[in-house]
């Protein structure tokens, strides 16, 4: 004995070569379940299932379908049914299942299809969005800013007055509206940046022009290790000590800077509008003794970062 039943309503055919397809829960099959069933291929198993429906959805050249000509259409058809050697003895009265799905396609038609376009209403944009930016401080070997000093080289012996040539770049980052801006740079003998005693090499993107060795900007030009000179920012300062009561401290200097990332088409900050924002000279300070005084509190309203480097130690001889 067999039942034989129509679906005309459960299945969608698409002209890119998928199907969709329904198999409905039966009264002759009361306790199958659905999420048993299965295409021809028994891997292909439905993409959703609940009490009532099993949802599959395939195309014409997997899961076992099979292909017929009929005159100019072209027929693909394949089977959901119940892999009864897997489920003997959940349905042990249920001889046979199948439900068979048919797609018809004519054969050498030409489809016409029409698009109508209208204007945006506005310019796509963006999402804000989270992320981590690098900012790395090293000490070069020469004025060449080709070989770095390394963590082990620390701490790295210069001897009086030679010059230490440093470099801070934002690394592993393509966006041309970015630049790199030094806000401040100092010099402390610990490597506490908030220490005492200090000396300013830095001040608002300026020189410190009380250094009677001042700091020097170096032009950073595109080459096959700089792909952005907005992104890096080159500087040199003299090898010096700290001098506090006519005593020489010979010990190590370390130095910090204050880094801002700023938006090269929206400068609003200070320091973000030019290299040097306010240069200014007070004449207080002509040798480097020692400045007991403390730093200067700054608030940031743009992206920053804070950089120190190693140590480095005065030699007494060239």
């Amino acid at each position: 004995l067999s039942l034989s039943c129509s679906f005309p309503d459960h299945t969608e055919c698409y002209s890119n070569g998928t199907n969709d397809c329904l198999a409905m829960k039966v009264e002759s099959v009361p306790d199958m379940i659905l999420s048993h069933l299965t295409l021809r291929d028994d891997s292909c198993e439905p993409n959703y299932s609940n009490n009532h429906f099993a949802y599959f959805s395939s195309g014409v050249n997997s899961c076992g379908t099979t292909r017929t000509m009929l005159g100019n259409i072209m027929v693909y058809e394949n089977d959901i049914s119940l892999d009864l050697k897997r489920y003997t003895s959940k349905y042990p009265d249920v001889a046979y299942y199948k439900q068979t799905v048919s797609c018809y396609y004519l054969v050498n038609v030409t489809e016409t299809m029409a698009f109508r376009t209208r204007p945006r209403v506005k310019d796509p944009s963006a999402n804000i969005g989270m992320g981590y930016l690098i900012v790395q401080m090293r000490l070069a070997q020469d004025e060449s800013y080709k070989l770095f000093y390394q963590v082990e080289d620390y701490p790295v012996s210069k001897y009086l007055r030679q010059p230490l040539y440093f470099e801070v770049a934002l690394m592993q980052s393509m966006d041309l509206k970015m630049e790199l801006v030094l806000e401040n740079c100092w010099a402390t003998q610990h490597k506490d940046r908030s220490s005492l005693p200090r000396w300013n090499l830095i001040v608002d993107s300026c020189a410190n022009l009380d250094d009677p060795y001042s700091t020097i900007f170096h032009p950073v030009e595109f080459d096959s290790r700089v792909n952005i000179p907005a992104h890096v920012k080159r500087f040199s300062v003299n090898m010096f000590t700290f001098v506090t009561d006519e005593v020489v401290l010979k010990e190590n200097i370390f130095v910090h800077c204050n880094a801002v990332l700023c938006d090269s088409n929206n400068p609003s900050y200070g320091v973000c509008r030019s290299q040097c924002v306010n240069p200014t000279k007070t004449g207080l300070k002509k040798s480097r003794t020692a400045d007991l005084k403390g730093s200067r509190n700054i608030n940031y309203q743009v992206q920053g970062e804070q950089l120190s480097s190693g140590p480095i130690l005065l030699s007494e001889t060239e």
